[in-house]
């Protein structure tokens, strides 16, 4: 079975990545990490401030960008208090708000001609409208692979100076490796957490390393976060690995780039299947509704498996994770030779 349907990586991370596991020693095994006894969090967090030009002190480190979600509405939203997410989203984020008893309130992001986007006046109507605490933003957005521009960005976090904003940027670097904006964001805004994974473009997500940035602001957030014994030295190694070897998953990238547009240009001709541009490692694709199930079917009798939405929010949309091109080119193979049986 080929499991496109969770946006894991089917390259896998850099060699470099499985030379750290093989040089793994008794060190890494049976003792804690001595960094916290310098002044820092972690050599992840080191290497990771220099990246991105800010303080160590400003890099939050946790299980996953998963886990600093949880932590940052368990620290920030009340019980009874309200968390603003987008309507097309992940589900764990009402889930976390429910831990906590508290509510959440959907803003827009509507489909466009060619992706789907946010609608901003929509977003400042409901944060005008319900005051939330916390604030969700997705850029790029899991299931719908839209990114918020930097302006729109800033253009939202100043109108919402009295929440807390959280940017979800789990599918950052499909889009670019540039981290002059999220330095400029931190440093503008004191009221903005960022939170990135290295479990989607660096192909990591079996190791649960996640990070944050911030502003001086969350110094007591990130007391909050910091595991005062360190993290494993493994994983440490496999992520510093992962950062030495930025070329290794720039060529994938291409690759996805070429594979996004190959699935455009080939299922264009198809009037009842709609390709969205995307900013993430998938696309969402709208079918015909009558197409919606027979394909899904029809792809796991082929041995594929995909996200084909059944949540009312969404109209017979499926979400397809890239594969290799290999496994790409096989996926888009067997929708064109669906998509030829039932005609154009």
């Amino acid at each position: 079975m080929l499991y496109l349907d969770r946006n894991e990586s089917q390259y896998g991370p850099s060699p470099k990545c499985f030379d750290a596991l093989k040089n793994a020693g008794i060190e890494e095994l049976s003792q804690y990490t001595r960094d916290y006894g310098r002044g820092v969090k972690s050599r992840v967090s080191e290497r990771l401030a220099e990246w991105i030009g800010v303080n160590e002190k400003n890099i939050l480190l946790s299980y996953g960008s998963e886990g600093l979600l949880k932590y940052a509405v368990h620290k920030f939203l009340p019980k009874g208090g309200t968390l603003m997410v987008p309507d097309k989203s992940w589900w764990y984020y009402g889930a976390i708000a429910e831990e906590v008893e508290g509510k959440t309130v959907e803003y827009l992001i509507p489909e466009g001609d060619t992706s789907f986007y946010y609608d901003i006046e929509n977003m400042i109507d409901v944060y005008n409208t319900h005051k939330p605490e916390v604030i969700f933003i997705a850029s790029p957005n899991n299931p719908t692979g839209n990114a918020m521009s930097h302006e729109d960005l800033k253009r939202v976090c100043s109108e919402f100076k009295n929440s807390i904003i959280i940017v979800d940027e789990a599918y950052w670097g499909f889009s670019g490796l540039d981290n002059s904006n999220a330095k400029e964001l931190v440093n503008t805004f004191d009221n903005v957490l960022l939170f990135r994974t290295f479990s989607k473009y660096f192909g990591l997500a079996g190791i649960r390393m996640g990070y944050g940035i911030c502003s001086d602001k969350f110094e007591a957030f990130a007391n909050y976060v910091t595991r005062y014994l360190g993290y494993s030295p493994i994983i440490e190694n496999v992520t510093l690995a992962a950062l030495d070897d930025l070329e290794y998953y720039e060529d994938i990238n291409r690759k996805f780039q070429e594979d996004i547009q190959l699935y455009k240009e080939t299922l264009a001709p198809y009037s009842f299947i709609k390709v969205f541009d995307t900013a993430a490692n998938f696309l969402m694709i709208r079918l015909h509704e009558e197409m919606f199930k027979p394909l899904q079917d029809y792809l796991l009798s082929h041995n594929i498996s995909v996200k084909f939405f059944t949540d009312k929010v969404f109209n017979n949309h499926i979400r397809l994770s890239f594969g290799t091109q290999e496994q790409n080119k096989f996926v888009l193979d067997a929708i064109v030779e669906y998509a030829n049986k039932v005609g154009k």
